[in-house]
């Protein structure tokens, strides 16, 4: 029998995460390149179709947050609040490398438009996995000496 570790798991699901975003990304970013809107808010509108359903479920499936509600005062932290604004930093980085990648590989090897979004969505993969795993929804570490918790 396979043995898979936590951050396996987390990976397999982020990937199956990503795999529903870019179908969204995809078939949005599809729609209104042939309606001819023009190919940055066309990349833009769509990319951020799959970011809202991205945080969303990996929030909640992938890595399991335990943070609070959304509000900057619930729960005392400001955790699910500061949550959103690194997920959205990092994704905004990420349009930014992907739309410079995109229009990079299609114009220097020729790709037709599609095929260079492809492209580009692999190298998010990378960069939006690290971000989130170590950034955005990276959990506290308990302290060596804290074996359990009183649950009160």
């Amino acid at each position: 029998m396979v043995k898979i570790t936590k951050r396996q798991l987390e990976f397999l699901r982020f990937c199956a995460v990503g795999g529903i975003n870019t179908g969204i990304d995809f078939g949005v970013f599809a729609v209104l390149f042939a309606w001819g809107v023009p190919l940055l808010p066309a990349h833009t509108f769509s990319y951020s179709c799959g970011i809202v359903n991205s945080f969303w479920l990996n929030r909640r499936w992938t890595f399991k947050s335990k943070a609070g509600g959304f509000s900057p005062d619930e729960s005392g932290t400001g955790r699910s609040f500061k949550q959103i604004l690194q997920f959205l930093a990092l994704n905004i980085m990420t349009l930014a490398l992907t739309y410079g990648l995109l229009i990079w590989v299609h114009n220097n090897w020729g790709w037709p438009m599609i095929a260079s979004r492809l492209f580009a969505v692999g190298a998010s993969l990378a960069i939006n996995f690290l971000g989130s795993r170590l950034w955005v929804f990276r959990q506290p570490r308990l302290s060596p000496s804290v074996i359990c918790q009183d649950p009160k």
